[in-house]
């Protein structure tokens, strides 16, 4: 079924997009602030019913890393993340080899893996600099 595209949607995505390598995967929270900066009028409501189709249609993947928030990511293709302890930044990991644990998992085990979300937590560079 083809997901019509409101303007709602379109915003969402741009922030998400925009925002994505200021504060990593946002939750819908921090979205439903930075979308109020442009569009005051926009409810709280309309903004998690439209995250909420846009990640079921996957048009942007969910993400839930050890701080159990629901984050959103417009990067929807397989890969990792690292999440900055100190900063709490999330930062897309691609490297290739890790996804390969997935195909591991099905031929060694019989499993049929549907999704891989491998986290690596620890200090990201910017913070690194800060505290030398």
């Amino acid at each position: 079924m083809q997901q019509r595209q409101t303007i709602q949607k379109q915003v969402i995505m741009e922030t998400l997009d925009k925002l994505k390598h200021v504060k990593g995967h946002l939750s819908i929270d921090e979205i439903y602030n930075a979308v109020r900066t442009e569009y005051a009028s926009i409810s709280k409501t309309t903004i998690y019913r439209n995250v909420r189709h846009l990640a079921e249609s996957g048009a942007i993947a969910q993400v839930i890393l050890e701080d159990g928030i629901e984050r959103y990511d417009v990067n929807i293709h397989d890969h990792h993340h690292f999440t900055c302890r100190l900063c709490k930044t999330i930062y897309d990991i691609e490297i290739e080899g890790l996804l390969d644990f997935s195909q591991c998992l099905d031929d060694n085990y019989q499993f049929a893996t549907e999704t891989v979300n491998l986290s690596f937590i620890g200090i990201c560079k910017t913070c690194k600099s800060k505290k030398q």
